[in-house]
């Protein structure tokens, strides 16, 4: 497979004690839902931005693989520069939101551009990072990860997924997972094959993906299958690799006329 490398968009280090320390090399942007601003979001590890910017759904595509590669990340929205929140995280780890309450404890600015966002934001704790990324359009209404930590998870506006679309997205990735099939599993949640080549191409890809298939249970039958509007998911129990045992959820996002897992939830048993 053909390496992909491309100048990092972002740049930027933050240090939080409960997240960690991490630099800070790609990114999405995007209008956020309602006109209220445009949400920057940073990451850790390549996720492969050139190629997924332009999707009809690219903060779900970069959550995804910033799943995949368990990426640390970093998420501002700006509205005339400014942003009432700052996000931090991993998604196999801690996260934290702050509230800005007044304390003025980050600051920011963004350059007026149709069709980039460029700009940085400083947290005069924490760190700072510098950003210059193409301006996405998603075809959706998106969920950004300080949506999520309010408990908006999902778009409750989207259409309900069957049970059966559920459980067969959840068949297909964690039959690839066992197989250590990468290709397998991103086009199960409709990768196409210019963004599958691009992220198989990505440093160190191989190695997360390693990890990540093995968040993938045996045996795999469903325990259990929920759907609601713009979301699904699918609750197993069984064991890892390792003959760890787990119960865990895998939550799916509607992307186009794929199921996308955006989150897996592990509880060891």
């Amino acid at each position: 497979m053909a390496p992909y490398a491309y100048p990092a968009p972002v740049k930027g280090h933050y240090k939080e004690i409960n997240i960690g320390e991490f630099d800070l090399v790609d990114g999405i942007a995007y209008p956020a839902a309602g006109g209220a601003g445009t949400v920057v979001y940073v990451t850790d590890k390549l996720i492969a931005s050139p190629i997924i910017a332009g999707s009809d759904c690219p903060m779900t595509q970069a959550r995804v693989l910033a799943e995949l590669r368990n990426a640390k990340y970093l998420e501002v929205t700006l509205n005339h520069g400014t942003s009432k929140y700052f996000a931090a995280g991993t998604y196999f780890g801690g996260s934290s939101r702050e509230q800005e309450v007044g304390g003025r404890y980050w600051s920011s600015r963004m350059k007026e551009d149709p069709e980039r966002a460029i700009g940085s934001v400083l947290h005069k704790r924490q760190g700072s990072f510098d950003f210059d990324l193409p301006l996405s359009s998603p075809k959706v209404k998106e969920v950004s990860e300080g949506d999520r930590t309010q408990g908006n998870r999902y778009d409750v506006t989207a259409p309900k997924p069957t049970e059966q679309a559920v459980t067969a997205a959840y068949k297909a990735m964690h039959d690839a997972a066992l197989k250590k099939n990468l290709k397998g599993l991103l086009a199960a949640q409709g990768f196409d094959a210019k963004q599958i080549a691009a992220i198989r191409g990505l440093e160190g890809i191989d190695s997360d993906f390693i990890v990540y298939a093995d968040r993938f249970l045996v045996p795999s039958a469903p325990d259990e299958v929920s759907v609601k509007p713009g979301t699904g998911y699918v609750r197993t129990e069984g064991t890892n690799s390792k003959g760890q045992k787990f119960a865990n959820f895998y939550h799916f996002a509607p992307c186009g006329d794929h199921l996308v897992l955006v989150s897996i939830a592990e509880n060891p048993q």
